[in-house]
């Protein structure tokens, strides 16, 4: 289609109804990193995770708008996501049917629930939950299509073509930030869970040609599981928007050199998340911001990236909440 290139981005997305939820985040740099500077997701929401509420922009208005009134939402128990979206679906009048990975005695067992199992108790009743053990796990979404048929299902995540559009508001955001300061960055660092906002900045990235360098750094799945979703969501964007998308090339996937298991932590992470807050100013979670912030420093300053760099903050530091005794205040 012809569209000037540098415009052409926000004029195929102002064609989808956005719901008006925070879509602008701030810059600045960062005084324990090398010519780095921090993208303020976290600040875009607490309750409802950073980043995640750029991908709700276009997917809460799909369910309005085709009178979906029930959702099946796939997730961990202690999913940023899950707990984010379920707060939107109850605004909306849409009831969630949770389908999450564990058994009832992680949320209304004898323990005390931690984390975001704490908060998403005080939104959902126990027979909105469906449990799934982690061995059936990778038939979760066959075990909802067959208790909820017809019902819209939502992958972990929140990985839905709807939501695409919503998504790549990140990097027009990005192009606003760099307007604003009148800083361009070479390198920005991004986590990846599921991969739905890393590979939406990858497409819009490359939609726009831009000369920018993204490392992301694989939380959850390995590499092939994250280009086959690349794949997927490239011809998706080219069938949404019915344009032609350069594939994204100028990018590097990164395993993390410390607590490499999704979910898992250890001590070095945890003095990360103290020596962010004493020094920067703001708070990060052991899961996915701050080991992206750990990971991203070792490589500033050992592969010696050249030109300036910009770290996605994603947000969910909320769950700290279920990690209050890993800290060691005071006795350092």
């Amino acid at each position: 289609m012809p569209f000037p290139q540098d415009n052409a981005l926000a004029i195929i997305l102002n064609q989808f109804n956005q719901c008006d939820y925070p879509v602008h985040s701030r810059v600045h740099p960062l005084k324990t990193f090398q010519n780095s500077y921090v993208k303020r997701e976290d600040e875009l929401g607490f309750g409802i995770a950073g980043s995640k509420i750029r991908k709700y922009r276009t997917l809460i208005p799909y369910f309005i708008q085709n009178g979906i009134d029930q959702v099946v939402v796939i997730g961990g128990a202690n999913s940023n996501h899950v707990l984010s979206v379920t707060q939107l679906l109850i605004e909306n009048g849409i009831k969630p049917h949770l389908f999450l990975r564990g058994n009832s005695q992680e949320l209304f067992g004898t323990k005390k629930p931690l984390g975001n199992l704490f908060f998403l108790q005080f939104f959902i009743e126990p027979d909105m939950i469906h449990w799934v053990s982690r061995q059936d796990w990778p038939n979760c979404r066959e075990i909802a299509v067959k208790r909820h048929p017809g019902v819209f299902i939502l992958e972990e995540g929140g990985m839905a073509k709807e939501a695409l559009p919503g998504a790549l508001t990140l990097k027009l955001d990005i192009k606003r930030n760099e307007e604003k300061s009148g800083v361009i960055f070479k390198n920005i660092f991004i986590d990846s869970g599921t991969g739905f906002t890393a590979i939406a900045l990858l497409l819009g990235n490359a939609f726009l040609k831009s000369e920018a360098v993204v490392h992301v750094l694989l939380l959850a799945d390995d590499e092939y599981m994250f280009l086959q979703k690349l794949k997927k969501c490239h011809r998706e964007f080219e069938e949404i928007f019915q344009v032609k998308c350069p594939y994204p090339d100028r990018f590097f996937l990164h395993i993390p050199q410390n607590a490499k298991s999704f979910g898992s932590t250890n001590r070095k992470i945890f003095e990360e998340i103290e020596e962010l807050a004493k020094h920067e100013g703001f708070l990060t979670d052991p899961v996915y911001s701050g080991k992206l912030f750990l990971e991203s420093k070792n490589l500033i300053d050992e592969k010696s990236i050249s030109g300036t760099s910009l770290i996605i903050h994603s947000g969910g530091a909320l769950t700290l909440t279920g990690f209050h005794n890993k800290f060691a205040f005071g006795e350092r």
